[in-house]
């Protein structure tokens, strides 16, 4: 059954590749909200360490980088509970106290976007790029950010799934986004900074730009088209191609 869903899944994601090579391409940059745009993991690892210190259970860096990166809460909750064998309890408290702590760090003066970002976005609007943002948050929360960090000023489409799978953002996530912004993902680029959803965008065909933070600069981006330090140093040359 489960291969079954997943040959479905594919075949879906096929159909909307086909659907969109037809059309006249136009550029387009997506991105994750949290996590790229707003960074999160700090704010997450020291939260995640606090509880499980309450615990008695010890979270430091490397374990963070081993279990922590996924980029929905629940299911990175999910990841260390079972690490850490934690009980039903424990893990449902672990999950409650995280999203209070992001909800609050979304709301606080201390929440910003990537440094450099705002660069970035004027590059690709200069190019003609359209922006997509993908979200697990509600899509109020997710608008609500985006304002509150300035995001909104590009005027972003936000596609928000508040109850992704564990595959979250997939292929089929990348393609839905670029279906709505009306592009090939032959003229799409993903900006990440971790390597799972910069797998599923190459998946999906497009470019990607990976720009890792410190819990992720230890994993291995081969096969993006490019890698830079800090996101305010990609070109659009890096980001699109050749224009």
């Amino acid at each position: 059954m489960r291969r079954l869903r997943y040959q479905e899944r594919i075949n879906d994601v096929m159909a909307i590749e086909i659907s969109l090579d037809a059309k006249s391409p136009t550029r387009a940059l997506v991105m994750e909200l949290e996590g790229m745009a707003v960074p999160t993991r700090r704010v997450i690892f020291e939260n995640v360490r606090a509880t499980l210190s309450e615990q008695g259970v010890s979270f430091d860096e490397p374990a963070m980088m081993r279990y922590g990166l996924h980029a929905v809460p629940a299911h990175m909750v999910g990841d260390i509970a079972e690490h850490y064998g934690l009980r039903a309890a424990a893990r449902t408290s672990l999950l409650g106290k995280l999203n209070k702590a992001l909800a609050e760090h979304f709301r606080s003066r201390a929440v910003t976007m990537a440094l450099g970002l705002d660069r970035v976005l004027d590059l690709a609007r200069d190019a003609g790029s359209s922006l997509g943002v993908l979200s697990w948050q509600e899509e109020d929360a997710a608008r609500a950010l985006i304002e509150k960090v300035g995001l909104a000023r590009w005027n972003p489409q936000v596609f928000c799934l508040p109850s992704p799978d564990h595959e979250f953002p997939g292929a089929d996530v990348w393609l839905k986004a670029l279906k709505a912004l009306g592009c090939s993902p032959r003229s799409a680029a993903a900006l990440i900074s971790a390597r799972a959803p910069g797998r599923a965008a190459l998946a999906a065909g497009m470019r990607v730009v990976a720009s890792p933070d410190e819990f992720t600069s230890h994993q291995d981006f081969g096969g993006v088209d490019a890698l830079v330090d800090h996101v305010g140093d990609a070109t659009v040359e890096q980001i699109f191609g050749r224009i």
